[in-house]
């Protein structure tokens, strides 16, 4: 009986919120940037905000609140209240002030929002009322994360595919010209469209990417550059303390934006500050003269695959091991992903940990390529884990950890760090309603 109140209780305050937010949206006509996809929807809205933000007074969705109360929180400017009720009554009270209140020069002119898709009709509700000016399409996926709840691969993609058509008139569409769902599907829409990526279509081209090394220290990586072409004009893009190729999709996607606005910024400038989300490819210092690959927010297969291959890629002095822990929502196809996940990191890795019951599979995909049994560990939990590996890590290795959020793996990054204090600093999840899970 008190989750069903609960039940209503949010269903009520999501109805009164999204209300809000779209009075709001009406009265104040800010200009909007929406991202979807399966995979890089928060690296490339917080790059896009950040090449958006130098010109222009931008609001963008905090952390990854692409949800149907993210979404209203971040038009309204409003903070997660978690489980407090007075926190969403508050909420309520400033969310009127914003919608029939506050002047036009109280409210940002852009929002760059992240619209996620966890359960069917999730983004066909959203797009009722949501009529972006740009629509960004990042990456499918074959098997994409949440697809435990959707009928097959095609049917998240429509879900996908609400938003792109919810574009307003004369607005553009933003393509990944390499994800083959999203070009397929794109096709008869009537709509500006931009391209970006590798492929011959892209008009953002991603020419060369490749790992950055410490001048001193030729085996210890300290970020990633890109050289793309963006409309005839070429620009060297350095991230700093970030790996993983994969993260130059979200900068390309950027600098389409950034062409479409026609933002002449410096672009190599903007990026050289970017600070990447917390837990996405970030490069910590571990203990030993270790590194950490702290890929911790989440994880699926196209995710996995892409941190693995870019571990595959690094030049180190030391061990490369990998910590993966359960990839969640994956349904009927949750054994065989993990398994696969599990064979190309026994191509890869010197040692393999892995956290989780599903992740057994990852531990059984391994050996099947010939890995060693003695070089797999796998536990339950990441307290577990932590209490096995802490003292794992030597002068020169590298470590990736990743795995869905349930599963916690950024307490196992914490016991690595070479200064735990600086946790909250780095890490995802230290806010206090996380830390008393």
């Amino acid at each position: 009986m008190k989750d069903f109140f609960k039940n209503i209780a949010k269903k009520l305050v999501v109805a009164i919120l999204t209300l809000e937010a779209r009075i709001a949206l009406a009265r104040h006509k800010p200009q909007i940037i929406a991202v979807t996809g399966s995979v890089g929807k928060t690296a490339t809205k917080d790059a896009i905000y950040a090449v958006v933000s130098g010109s222009f007074e931008t609001r963008k969705s905090q952390k990854s609140m692409n949800s149907e109360i993210g979404l209203p929180l971040t038009i309204l400017g409003l903070e997660n209240a978690w489980s407090s009720l007075s926190g969403w009554w508050r909420n309520i009270w400033r969310g009127a002030m914003v919608a029939f209140v506050a002047s036009g020069n109280q409210f940002p002119k852009w929002l760059v929002l992240e619209v996620g898709a966890d359960h069917p009709r999730d983004i066909e509700k959203i797009s009722h009322w949501l009529h972006p000016n740009i629509v960004v399409l990042t990456r499918m996926a074959d098997v994409p994360v949440h697809i435990e709840y959707f009928k097959n691969t095609e049917e998240v993609l429509r879900e996908k595919m609400f938003l792109a058509r919810a574009l307003k008139p004369k607005g553009t569409l933003i393509v990944n010209a390499d994800d083959s769902y999203f070009m397929k599907t794109v096709r008869d829409l009537d709509a500006k469209k931009v391209f970006y990526g590798t492929s011959s279509l892209a008009e953002i081209k991603i020419i060369e990417t490749g790992i950055l090394y410490d001048n001193d220290f030729p085996t210890r990586p300290r970020g990633q550059y890109g050289i793309l072409n963006v409309k005839n004009r070429t620009e060297r893009i350095e991230l700093n303390g970030v790996i993983g190729k994969h993260l130059m999709y979200s900068i390309a996607t950027a600098c389409a934006v950034a062409s479409v606005l026609n933002v002449t910024n410096n672009l190599s400038d903007i990026f050289e500050q970017f600070d990447m989300p917390r837990g996405r490819m970030r490069l910590l210092k571990g203990k030993s003269g270790s590194i950490i690959i702290d890929d911790t927010y989440n994880s699926s297969p196209i995710a996995c695959t892409e941190a693995l291959k870019t571990l595959a890629n690094l030049s180190v002095s030391g061990k490369k091991i990998a910590v993966l822990g359960d990839m969640k929502e994956l349904g009927i196809h949750a054994e065989k992903a993990h398994r696969d996940i599990g064979k190309l990191a026994g191509e890869i890795v010197h040692t393999l940990i892995t956290v989780g019951k599903l992740a057994k599979h990852i531990a059984s995909g391994a050996r099947e390529a010939g890995m060693s049994p003695d070089h797999i560990l796998s536990f339950e939990t990441s307290e577990q884990t932590i209490k096995a590996i802490a003292d794992i890590l030597h002068t020169g290795d590298v470590i990736l950890v990743k795995g869905s959020q349930s599963m916690r793996m950024e307490k196992i990054v914490e016991v690595l760090l070479k200064d735990q204090n600086e946790a909250k600093n780095l890490l995802v999840r230290q806010e206090e309603e996380w830390q008393k899970r």
